[in-house]
């Protein structure tokens, strides 16, 4: 286990977001200092330029990075991806028209490698034969947050009794459990730290989302 924090702790040191190229007109504000997506460390900052617009953050980031470069779309952002010897840098611009100012996130992580989606959430705790479909883990101030998606066949009722069974076990106290349109939800309190877990029926499939805070 030590060893692989060190090696995580080493990752994030090639990548910090003091390397990624900003242009003048940018401020910025930190969203994750120190997070972990499926295995693999990131930082991400929104970004606000009063006097660029949209289509001048893309020419800028065109030009700077010389065509080794991928042009996305990921919702309504413009995504514009590049790739180093240790880091993946990608900006999120919002795509509008020519006016400013111009809003977006910058985003730095290490590549993906082969070995990070066969043990993506593998200390979590999941009903059997479920599948973890993402594990964002953050660690900024004084509480450490995870939030993990996962999907199962099991009915919500025995994904909801897998859980206040396996969870009180662990030492969780059930502080709540209610419905939310068509959603269960189970609130779990170990002293001051929480664990939120949403259950919802999807097709033949039952969806997870558990919401974890952890005050250090």
């Amino acid at each position: 286990m030590v060893l692989f924090l060190g090696t995580i702790s080493n990752a994030i040191a090639k990548c910090d977001l003091d390397d990624f190229p900003v242009m003048d007109e940018m401020a910025l504000q930190s969203v994750m200092g120190d997070g972990n997506y499926n295995n693999r460390p990131m930082m991400v900052q929104n970004f606000i330029a009063d006097d660029a617009s949209y289509h001048e953050v893309v020419d800028y980031y065109h030009k700077l990075w010389d065509e080794q470069y991928d042009d996305t779309a990921f919702g309504m952002w413009h995504q514009i991806s590049t790739m180093t010897d240790d880091c993946m840098m990608t900006v999120q611009v919002a795509a509008q028209n020519n006016s400013t100012p111009s809003v977006g996130r910058l985003i730095i992580s290490n590549p993906p490698t082969s070995k990070e989606s066969d043990s993506v959430g593998e200390d979590v705790l999941t009903p059997p034969d479920s599948v973890v479909v993402s594990d964002l883990v953050t660690d900024d101030g004084p509480k450490k947050g995870r939030v993990t998606m996962l999907s199962t066949a099991e009915s919500t009722g025995d994904v909801a009794g897998f859980y206040r069974s396996e969870m009180q076990n662990k030492g969780w106290s059930l502080d709540r459990e209610f419905n939310e349109q068509e959603a269960r939800v189970l609130v779990f309190r170990k002293g001051l730290d929480v664990s939120n877990i949403l259950i919802i029926a999807a097709g033949d499939m039952t969806q997870v989302l558990i919401n974890e805070e952890v005050i250090k």
